[in-house]
């Protein structure tokens, strides 16, 4: 783990209590609603972080960017804002000075979002932070939601944890807040909540990107579904996106206990003058994406074919680049974060500066949620989830961000008179990256 002295010193304090930053001005009411450290240094890598915190030392947000300045324009109403990341400062040690590897992803996101805070200082935004430690166990959580500052939170930006996820996603229902879930991509969590926003795309959005990436290039009835049998229940999402009118995408599915493709013949999907595609949805066996690659490169022959696959498979070891190259392998991301940009080099320098460390993707998703949450308070108030599927795609470190109204599957099916109901919004813009010169990277 690298040394964060700055941001290490947050978890001795949210321990006890939550980190706040105070701004002045009243927070509006929101429509509708009926209820209520040391300098920059060299970055050595260790396996724990050690650090000696300040007698009397006060909650490092309470003076940090975000607060108004006597020169800042800041005008207009404050908002309140929470965050709920997993510091984990109960996992400190007997003497409060061992900082948990596991408490990376929110040293991190903290001190993206932390910078993102002092833009919307500089920009004159009015934010009141309140950052909160949700650790681990879901009873540590339920204790957590019932704490007052918490309720006065009118955005909420976390947790991480699915179950907190979850639990959180009820509470907001009764208490009309705002939340934004950084983390979990999952599908059909909640439903009939509106003010719930998922910012990582769902296996639904990878599915329908990756059907509308191959039909912007080839037929229908071209491509090849493959998978397990315990893996089939994520074929629909692939034909559900499929155009209307279209053949049905064939689909090969093998026994689980399958390890190898020996048996199958593919030579009925291999045609010449004709690009064969298939879409692997599967992300649990390294061995089982490595034989398909394998089976494919030696049967294919001149035949020219396109293969699609899983986030996960970017992190795959034992798969040689030959085949990632030769099979002209995509993959979807949820994010990408260009390092060249001045934008991305800017954020970089500044993350070192402030904390001694190299910012990573998690710093990256917090800068871009603070960020992005403060400009369309700002624009549109409290009511900006209802504006947030009529915007355009946002930019960020990280991506594009291009938010739509999902129904859960409990509600898919519903009359005309519901055709503006929603359950929740989530981020559908999903990213296809291409094995080329080594590494995945859009086209």
């Amino acid at each position: 783990m690298l040394r964060l002295i700055a941001i290490s010193t947050l978890l001795v304090l949210v321990a006890c209590n939550p980190a706040k930053k105070t701004t002045t001005g009243a927070p509006p009411a929101k429509p509708g609603a009926t209820k209520p450290g040391d300098r920059p240094g060299r970055a050595e890598p260790i396996d724990t972080i050690r650090w000696t915190p300040a007698p009397n030392a006060k909650p490092p947000i309470q003076d940090t960017p975000g607060s108004p300045s006597n020169n800042a324009p800041n005008s207009g109403p404050t908002y309140r804002l929470a965050l709920l990341l997993p510091f984990l400062t109960d996992q400190t040690g007997p003497d409060g000075t061992i900082v948990p590897e596991k408490s990376a992803l929110a040293l991190q996101f903290y001190g993206g979002a932390n910078l993102a805070l002092q833009k919307l200082s500089e920009e004159g935004m009015n934010l009141s932070v309140e950052v909160f430690d949700t650790q681990v166990d879901d009873n540590d959580f339920q204790r957590l939601l019932s704490n007052p500052r918490l309720a006065k939170a009118q955005v909420v930006i976390g947790p991480v944890r699915p179950s907190h996820v979850g639990l959180m996603a009820e509470r907001i229902k009764q208490t009309r807040q705002i939340l934004i879930s950084p983390e979990s991509p999952t599908m059909d969590l909640t439903s009939g909540n509106p003010d719930f926003i998922q910012i990582n795309p769902s296996l639904r959005a990878h599915c329908a990107a990756i059907t509308q990436h191959i039909l912007r290039r080839h037929r229908s009835d071209a491509v090849v579904l493959v998978c397990k049998q315990k893996e089939a229940d994520r074929l629909p999402f692939f034909q559900q996106a499929n155009a209307a009118g279209n053949k049905p995408f064939t689909e090969l599915i093998l026994p689980d206990a399958a390890t190898n493709f020996d048996n199958v013949d593919f030579k009925p999907y291999l045609k010449p003058g004709r690009t064969a595609v298939f879409v692997l949805p599967t992300w649990a066996s390294q061995d089982f994406v490595m034989a398909f690659l394998r089976k494919i490169s030696a049967v294919k022959g001149s035949n020219t074919v396109e293969v699609y696959g899983m986030p996960q498979w970017k992190n795959f070891e034992n798969i040689e680049p030959v085949y990632f190259e030769s099979l002209n392998v995509r993959i979807t991301a949820a994010s990408f974060v260009d390092r060249n940009t001045e934008e991305a080099r800017a954020f970089r320098q500044a993350f070192y500066a402030a904390y001694g460390t190299i910012p990573d993707d998690n710093a990256c998703n917090g800068y871009d949620i603070t960020l992005l949450t403060g400009r369309l308070l700002r624009r549109y108030g409290l009511s900006f989830p209802q504006r947030l599927p009529s915007e355009r795609p946002m930019e960020g470190l990280r991506g594009k961000y291009q938010f739509g109204k999902i129904r859960s599957s409990a509600n898919a099916d519903v009359g005309d008179n519901r055709s503006e109901a929603y359950d929740y919004l989530e981020n559908t813009f999903v990213h296809i990256l291409k094995f080329q010169n080594y590494r995945f990277a859009p086209e």
